[in-house]
């Protein structure tokens, strides 16, 4: 039976490989909201925002390990990040939804691509 340390670095490298994706996504996602919709920026916002809940998953499993060394990831500013997110989701407005994930969630996916680098 895998060790809980092997497990959290396992995850942890599949985060790596991940996060170029969900990085390009997000990205891809803040593009459309703020420019221009596309036929299928909600499918596209709905598939970031599962990858998202995926890394934060990921990070309250490895937490110890991520941030064994200092606080490479801050969970409270990750929380108030949701509890924002939550927020503007029920205005429904793009631009406030692009600069949310802009400001809060993309800076929290290349943190998160940066620890599990540093902790695999």
């Amino acid at each position: 039976m895998s060790s809980k340390l092997e497990l959290q670095k396992e995850a942890l490298s599949e985060l790596v490989s991940y996060s170029e994706k969900i990085i390009k996504g997000t990205e891809t996602v803040i593009k459309e909201l703020r420019e221009s919709r596309k036929d299928d920026t909600d499918e596209l916002f709905n598939l970031v925002i599962q990858g998202i809940n995926w890394e934060i998953e990921v990070f309250n499993n490895c937490e110890a390990l991520i941030n064994k060394d200092g606080q490479q990831i801050d969970k409270d500013k990750m929380a108030q990040a949701v509890g924002r997110l939550g927020k503007v989701l029920q205005e429904k407005d793009d631009i406030k939804l692009a600069a949310c994930l802009d400001v809060d969630f993309l800076p929290f996916l290349k943190a998160m691509e940066f620890a599990a680098m540093s902790a695999s």
